[in-house]
């Protein structure tokens, strides 16, 4: 909707009294807070102005999702616990949490991003800001971040006390190094509230119901708003965000500041029914309940907009009120004493020797001496990482060795071992050489144990053949596969030691049978669609493409609720094809893979028919010998179609190619489509920056679109195919 400059108004506050620390309805404070800071500050409504001046310039600069920054902003956080009671005293665990649940959410990696409805999943964004548990304090000590105090206060509310020691609180630290997040009991159905920035630093911050602390994989216990979202929303505030009805209930004027979020009359609660309209917006798309500046239960929140997320990244832009936070060094740990190095093991040979330890935080490189236990000179190397290798050494010889970190403050303490080289040990030459298991392409020969081995070099051909194949085992057999039928192959086997290798064994031979084809193939002759063999489906099916004119044909049916379908082409003897087609033998889709990798067409729909299959060599392809499966799975459930980079359901669309890939000047998209429908295309790149945008309208069945790429830097890229439900995606490379 189009926004003007914000009237803030005070937001309709719940009185509801909390009962065991659980609001009824979600009831943010930030506005009341915002509206008391005014009173005892006159000061703060220009300095907010200011800022508002600095977010819109940012805005017309930066244009959304066009132009984000893609730098992450990273902040460093410090809890303050404060509790009356060992209930209220949340756990690390439960602080890190809700830490973990900033950063999905902020990073829109949350696990219900999914829910998103796909009409705003394109504004939909990662907000680039993500936060850390602060690892330094303000006076430069190690912290882990987390602060608790015990107060004789049973409850505070948005009068900020809880920001102060002096009134039962904890003191802020540095506004401008740090996002405070102070956990307490609010009274008065409080879930939490936060402060604008311009406000005074040492107020600023975000103040969280305990029981609302927790993430959805460790929820907190103020069930419906236990998943951690109450912080989202909070900080939301604490980084220049609105409530997205503007908080003018009714009136349809109030504003976010915000272009692509939809005007709405109120906030909402619970979890409504997508989609949802009021007074203010039409009946598509509706309000967007899901946001998480709205007032929806934890479980129904799931997206910021890209205008929010450029708003947000205004703060932190140059002149920015929150730009200096991007010096914090809150995120660091500080630097401490080079540590010593220990796990000290030792990997050894007759004459070799792999050294290893544990590595040192902070450590640059290491020195390593070593000498023989009876020596009395060091003979001193430098390793870059925490392990190093040595040659020369004297069989049965014990040695001493030390390793010490260097660190950029200076050197560690020396760590000390010793090892023993191993005796040298007479290697033996294999004997016994026999075979078993012989098939028309395999076979498996073994041959006695040989003194001192640790291993077995085992090199095979074919009588006619000059040169070997050679494998390595550490048992005394081994199976050979994919061998040629009917031929005589003649094999030796070498001794591996730890003092090196035996003589190669007398060669030994033997003979694969006769080949047999093994394949069912009782569906011939079907070498036509009228001669196609009725076929069961959710079994498999042994065919043969005898020839190269040969093609195999097959039908089925499927009937009500059973009407998804994969069909599967496995075990290929040669570079074989499908096609699929309906009852009229107008063709669905193709799988043309290359060379013998297995084809796949899947086709999700809710009608039930008849379908003909055909199963044919690329070029001629075949095989008198080498049977291939079939297989034709049939279910209720949508079958996947595709590998995305993201857990979405597949689009109805069967065997996306994009091609030639890498793309010079333009690219094409092909692909078969179950229904005529209206597809969102979308092209984007690495970053999630959208390049080309389209509707197109399809037909059922094959589909075909070339997208002009010239005025696109080279890169890597992504083409996206969506409708109402679903999408597909497939990346492709851009070469000029």
């Amino acid at each position: 909707m189009k926004k003007t400059l914000l009237s803030l108004l005070t937001a309709i506050v719940m009185t509801v009294v909390s009962i065991a620390g659980t609001p009824p309805k979600r009831n943010c404070g930030t506005m009341d807070n915002l509206q008391r800071l005014k009173a005892e500050d006159p000061t703060l409504e220009k300095r907010m102005q200011q800022i508002e001046a600095q977010t819109a310039a940012y805005l017309q600069a930066h244009k959304y999702d066009q132009n984000r920054t893609n730098a992450v902003i990273n902040i460093p956080v410090v809890f303050h616990v404060v509790y009356n009671t060992t209930s209220q005293n949340i756990s690390d665990a439960q602080c890190q949490a809700q830490l973990d649940q900033l950063n999905l959410d902020f990073a829109r990696l949350n696990a219900d991003r999914t829910s998103t409805p796909s009409v705003w999943s394109t504004i939909a964004v990662n907000t680039n800001i993500q936060f850390c548990m602060a690892q330094r304090d303000p006076s430069g000590n190690a912290t882990t971040g987390i602060e608790r105090r015990q107060t004789t206060s049973t409850s505070f509310s948005s009068n900020d006390n809880i920001k102060r020691t002096a009134n039962g609180g904890m003191d802020a630290w540095s506004a401008s190094s740090y996002l405070n997040i102070w956990s307490c009991n609010l009274g008065g159905g409080l879930l939490g509230y936060a402060q604008f920035p311009g406000g005074s630093a040492a107020t600023d911050g975000v103040v969280l119901l305990y029981s609302s602390v927790g993430s959805v994989a460790r929820p907190g216990t103020a069930t419906p708003y236990h998943l951690g979202r109450t912080a989202t929303h909070e900080v939301g505030h604490w980084v220049n965000l609105y409530h997205i009805w503007g908080d003018d209930n009714g009136a349809c004027t109030g504003s976010d500041n915000i272009g692509d979020t939809p005007n709405q009359a109120g906030e909402n609660y619970g979890c409504p029914t997508y989609p949802k309209t009021d007074g203010c917006t039409s009946s598509s798309p509706g309000v967007m309940f899901m946001n998480y500046m709205d007032y929806t239960d934890d479980g129904c929140m799931n997206m910021f907009t890209a205008g929010q997320s450029t708003r947000m990244n205004a703060l932190f832009a140059t002149g920015g009120s929150r730009a200096a936070m991007l010096n914090s060094l809150g995120c660091v740990a500080p630097s401490t004493a080079c540590g010593t190095p220990s796990g000290l093991t030792a990997s050894v040979s007759t004459t070799t020797a792999n050294l290893s330890w544990t590595a040192v935080s902070g450590a640059s490189n290491y020195t390593v001496q070593y000498k023989l236990s009876s020596g009395t000179t060091w003979t001193t190397l430098t390793a870059t990482t925490n392990s190093t290798s040595l040659s020369g050494l004297t069989s049965s010889s014990t040695y001493n060795w030390q390793v010490q970190a260097n660190c950029s403050t200076g050197a560690g303490s020396i760590a000390s071992s010793s090892f023993t080289t191993s005796a040298v040990v007479t290697c033996g030459v294999p004997s016994g050489l026999s075979t078993s298991s012989i098939t028309s392409s395999s076979a498996t020969i073994s041959w006695s144990a040989a003194s001192g081995a640790t291993s077995y070099s085992v090199q095979y051909k074919t009588s006619a053949a000059t040169t070997w194949t050679t494998v390595s085992t550490a048992g005394t057999s081994i199976a050979l596969s994919s061998l040629t039928a009917s031929t005589t192959y003649l094999f030796q086997v070498q001794t591996v030691c730890s003092s090196g290798t035996s003589a190669f064994s007398s060669q030994a031979s033997f003979t694969t049978s006769a080949a047999s084809t093994g394949c069912t193939d009782i569906y011939e002759p079907n070498n036509s669609s009228s001669a196609a063999s009725l076929i069961s489906t959710n079994v498999d099916l042994a065919g043969l493409i005898s020839s190269s004119t040969d093609n195999d044909y097959y039908k089925f049916t499927t009937t009500s609720p059973n009407t998804n379908i994969k069909i599967t082409l496995t075990n290929l003897p040669a570079d074989y094809d499908i096609r699929l087609y309906n009852s009229s033998l107008t063709q669905l889709a193709i799988s043309q893979n290359g060379s013998t990798t297995s084809e796949t067409i899947t086709r999700n729909t809710t009608s039930a028919g008849t379908y003909y299959i055909r199963v044919y060599g690329y070029s001629g392809a075949y095989s008198t010998t080498k049977c291939y499966t079939l297989r034709v799975n049939v279910g209720s459930t949508t079958f996947r179609t595709i590998d995305s980079p993201d857990e979405v359901n597949p689009l109805a669309v069967n065997q996306l190619v994009v091609y030639p890939n890498p793309a010079q000047e333009s690219i094409n998209a092909e692909f078969n489509s179950p229904t005529a429908e209206i597809i969102h295309v979308r092209i984007f790149d690495i970053m999630g920056k959208s390049a080309i945008v389209n509707e197109m309208s399809v037909n059922e069945g094959n589909n075909k679109f070339n997208f002009d790429l010239s005025e696109l830097n080279k890169g890597i890229y992504f083409i996206e195919l969506s409708n109402s439900t679903e999408r597909i995606v497939k990346k492709f490379i851009l070469e000029k």
